[in-house]
């Protein structure tokens, strides 16, 4: 997005936005950012997450004209998202290091130990991108099937804590 096609009020909009984002809004524009347009069940396997509770957090970003939806024909989903211009700002917005300074932070929780199953997870999700990638449709919805029952268990685990 050029700096130019926004004047100073709207910038300053899109960082008062990007300082308000829940995190997972915050994780599906990055997704969006890093692998391309995608799904429901994509996009819901990109950020570990199960596809219904990213709707509502897909809904707003759209309102916010953050993303923007295509209609797509098939039998797995029939919108396809991708980030508009002013998402992609806010995306920048939220890598840059200077701004990540003045973002408010959460108090610091000890890090737990990673949990081997997320860079699973994480593996099979690039695995189902590398076979869509090819047009092995087929492999890549396995793939992203099995993502999503590890994610499905780390986020039941994560409950039950």
């Amino acid at each position: 997005m050029n700096a130019a096609q926004y004047d100073q009020t709207s910038l300053a909009a899109l960082a008062e936005i990007a300082r308000r984002l829940p995190d997972l809004e915050r994780r599906i524009l990055q997704a969006l950012k890093d692998k391309g347009p995608g799904l429901v069940l994509e996009i819901a396997v990109r950020v570990l997450k199960f596809p219904e509770d990213i709707l509502g957090p897909l809904r707003e970003l759209q309102t916010a004209n953050l993303i923007t939806t295509q209609t797509v024909a098939g039998q797995y989903g029939g919108e396809l998202f991708s980030l508009t211009m002013a998402g992609e700002y806010v995306v920048r917005l939220l890598n840059d290091v200077t701004f990540q300074q003045v973002l408010p932070q959460a108090a610091a929780a000890p890090a737990a130990a990673p949990d081997p199953r997320r860079q699973e997870a994480e593996l099979l999700n690039k695995l189902g991108d590398v076979a869509k990638e090819k047009g092995d449709l087929e492999k890549a919805l396995e793939y992203y099937q099995q993502a999503l029952t590890i994610a499905r268990e780390l986020t039941a685990e994560g409950g039950a804590k």
